[in-house]
């Protein structure tokens, strides 16, 4: 799953921009060789730059990286270098390479499964609300019919995400060009491999419950098959998004 063209170009505008603000600091760097002013005897190298410059520059690099650079341990660990270091020539030479690093990966695609994760959270987000619609309901009210479209559209969305991502893609759309129906998506995705038959049958279950809410036959189904349904949702999604 791929960054869409214009958010892609917007981030890398926002590296481009910082790295050139990076170079320009760095350039600006003094550094003072050891020396003597009178008893005073300065034994090592020291630099003399814009403090509130490159913190600022600094802060607006991390939250560059907060937005795009994947929660595995040895980025964070590099992304914890680049905030805790030093303030001298050699600290903000390893800052620059570390941005300038980030942004090639960024632009060759190699940070594109941070899409997959946000689709992860915002599906957790709406499957908390969908839980709190039918929490909050009367039974016997067809309380359960607004919770059943919510977790409906967000499998759905799932399977199309997961159609996005495959290798290579599967198409979301039919010959037509309209939006392929639930039950075609399941049944493609299974036939590239993406889950078994007995995860697709359960996965045409739980897409008829959200038909039936979608479309008004709510004596089709129960509270009971919409709470199985939001159950059978989230562990979807924690097992393939």
């Amino acid at each position: 799953m791929s960054f869409p063209p214009k958010l892609k170009e917007k981030y890398v505008a926002r590296f481009d921009e910082l790295v050139v603000e990076g170079r320009a600091i760095l350039k600006g760097v003094e550094v003072i060789p050891p020396h003597s002013r009178g008893d005073v005897h300065i034994m090592h190298t020291t630099y003399r730059l814009d403090f509130k410059r490159l913190t600022q520059w600094k802060t607006n690099c991390l939250s560059l990286f907060e937005q795009v650079v994947p929660k595995g341990k040895t980025l964070l660990d590099r992304v914890s270098a680049f905030s805790n270091a030093r303030v001298e020539k050699p600290s903000v030479e390893f800052c620059l390479g570390t941005l300038e690093a980030f942004k090639a990966d960024f632009e060759r695609g190699f940070f594109d499964n941070l899409l997959t994760q946000i689709e992860a959270e915002i599906a957790a987000d709406y499957m908390g609300q969908a839980d709190g619609l039918l929490a909050e309901g009367q039974q016997g009210k067809f309380d359960h019919v607004p919770a059943g479209v919510l977790a409906g559209a967000v499998l759905e969305r799932a399977l199309r995400t997961l159609c996005e991502r495959h290798e290579p893609q599967i198409p979301r759309v039919n010959a037509r060009g309209e939006p392929k129906r639930l039950n075609l998506l399941i049944d493609d995705l299974k036939k590239a491999g993406a889950f078994n038959e007995t995860k697709a049958k359960q996965l045409r279950g739980w897409a008829a419950i959200r038909n039936h809410a979608a479309h008004g036959e709510f004596d089709q189904f129960t509270r009971s098959d919409v709470e199985q349904l939001l159950h059978g949702v989230n562990n979807f999604i924690a097992d393939h998004l």
